[in-house]
């Protein structure tokens, strides 16, 4: 019997286990570097990368606690796109990234948390003298209207699409430039005000731009002998860019603060919080999803520039979000490491479809899984996780045998073939101490379900190992963490705060003080107050 044989013998319903801190070692997990993870037998995990990491927690499973809270004040010397809903990270972490030299802006409208509020118009990419102007106001414009999957909306979703893709480049022949509130006047003009409107079909009709022209002509025909039809498509604009009727939005999306164009900035690392309250992502889609797709846009060409992480922390409150399933399928090709965190896995299979589950998994190099709180997702892990082999003394079946190896014995004995009953109680020794296999599920979905707190699962691949069932621990209560975050707004006191010692935890003062001069510029010091915590200065 070959090795492979015996293999398969001795694991005959699988061969599925855990990795262990000697697998970790050998793939490097050990060596500190990269983004943190977790940890096993308390020692913290790190994987250096470029590929998708893809996370599914359930509500309250301490996403930011035990997980990213650890990334943001750590994991510096890389560009990164936070989605960071209700501004938390950005706040525990903000005077962690001049020590290190780097800017850090926050793209804030609704000023949460005392935050710094920085304006930028992603669509500052649409450039007249761009060989890409015309790709790339189709990639922002499926990212604003999405694809529902209705064969009934199907049409009516692609018009939509071609007209204010047509609009973009109409305001970009005519400004130079576009920005979120210029589109906004422009589609408010439609209806609104037929002589400015009229203008605008003027320049649309005398565009260079072919494609320009003909919508421009479509969109005159059908207000006028089509307006059922008319008005079907521009309802689809309409609600897909109504929540920009928020002056205050507006007016965040029309500055010129920072540009998105800093993440590839080779002589400086920056890092963009999108700061936006929890109640508005679902309103606010659209224009999320403007951002990511612009940032993989600047990046594209860019391939020279360091390699630009995404944290899409919420992914699942985003909708159908083609560019980030691009991202996870080829954003790493030009430089674009995507990590996703959603809350089960029926949130992509609602806003995507079933496949897509498959795409995301299959994309990323790590699937992270901690409070889990619903059956389909645990199936899915506990199905990943495989079948073990058990072996189990079978008492009956051992007994059995015992009695006949008794009886053959008696048999040699008192003049049956002496031979052929050595045979048999061979046979019936050799039975009598068989194990009987059975296939067992490494973790039932109950179990996983069940999972303690502290604890996730970790797949990882191109490393050659098994799964991990490592902990999770919150960033406040590492040692190594001391000094290294501020307070959670939405958790006071915010003047002071616990850190761990080497004797115990002990609370320390939160100070707010004047910039160091050294760091005035840093567009994180805007308001010219830096905050730090006693003990360890900035």
């Amino acid at each position: 019997m070959t090795h492979d044989q015996s293999f398969n013998e001795d694991n005959r319903f699988g061969s599925a286990g855990w990795a262990d801190d000697y697998d970790l070692r050998g793939a490097g997990l050990f060596d500190g570097k990269g983004l943190p993870l977790g940890y096993f037998n308390r020692k913290p995990i790190h994987l250096d990368g470029d590929a998708p990491l893809l996370t599914v927690g359930g509500a309250g499973s301490g996403k930011l606690r035990d997980l990213l809270g650890h990334v943001a004040i750590n994991a510096k010397g890389q560009p990164t796109l936070w989605l960071d809903p209700r501004g938390e990270i950005f706040s525990i972490c903000q005077h962690t990234f001049a020590p290190a030299n780097e800017y850090a802006y926050g793209w804030n409208p609704m000023g949460i948390a005392d935050l710094p509020s920085h304006s930028c118009n992603p669509l500052d990419i649409l450039s007249l003298n761009s060989p890409r102007l015309h790709a790339d106001s189709k990639f922002i414009c499926e990212g604003i209207i999405p694809l529902s999957g209705s064969s009934n909306g199907q049409y009516f979703e692609l018009r939509s699409r071609e007209w204010l893709d047509a609009l973009l480049k109409a305001i970009v022949e005519w400004r130079g430039a576009v920005s979120y509130a210029a589109l906004w006047r422009v589609v408010n003009t439609i209806e609104g005000d037929p002589p400015a409107w009229a203008d605008m079909l003027e320049r649309m009709l005398s565009s260079r731009f072919d494609d320009v022209r003909r919508v421009g002509a479509e969109m005159l025909t059908k207000q006028q002998e089509s307006p059922k039809e008319f008005g079907s498509i521009l309802g689809e604009i309409y609600a897909h860019l109504n929540f920009l009727s928020d002056p205050a939005l507006l007016a965040a999306l029309e500055g010129d603060d920072f540009s998105l164009s800093a993440l590839c900035d080779p002589s400086r690392t920056s890092s963009v919080f999108l700061n936006i309250p929890a109640e508005y992502l679902k309103l606010w889609s659209p224009l999320i999803r403007t951002f990511v797709t612009v940032t993989m846009l600047y990046k594209s060409r860019a391939p020279q520039a360091p390699r630009i992480t995404m944290v899409v922390d919420e992914a699942g409150q985003l909708g159908r979000f083609e560019a980030l399933l691009s991202a996870f399928s080829y954003g790493r090709g030009f430089g674009v490491r995507t990590w996703a965190l959603f809350q089960d896995i029926g949130q992509i299979a609602r806003n995507f479809d079933r496949s897509a589950v498959q795409s995301f998994m299959g994309s990323a190099q790590v699937r992270q899984f901690f409070g889990v709180r619903d059956y389909e997702t645990a199936k899915l892990v506990s199905d990943m996780l495989g079948s073990e082999t058990l072996s189990y003394d079978g008492f009956e079946y051992q007994q059995a045998a015992k009695r006949e190896k008794w009886q053959a014995a008696k048999q040699a004995l008192f003049g049956d073939d002496p031979l052929a009953q050595g045979y048999d109680l061979g046979h019936y020794a050799k039975n009598a101490e068989h194990q009987t296999k059975q296939a067992r599920q490494l973790q039932m979905p109950d179990e996983i379900l069940r999972l303690p707190e502290d604890q996730q699962i970790l797949f990882i691949s191109g490393l050659n190992l098994n799964p991990i069932l490592g902990n999770k621990f919150p960033y406040y209560s590492r040692r190594e963490n001391a000094g290294r975050y501020l307070p959670n707004p939405y958790h006071p006191p915010r003047d002071r705060m616990q850190v761990v010692t080497r004797f115990g935890r002990k609370w320390a003062a939160v100070l707010d003080q004047p910039v160091p001069a050294k760091w005035r510029a840093f567009p994180q010091y805007q308001s010219g107050r830096a905050l730090s915590v006693e003990g360890y200065p900035l």
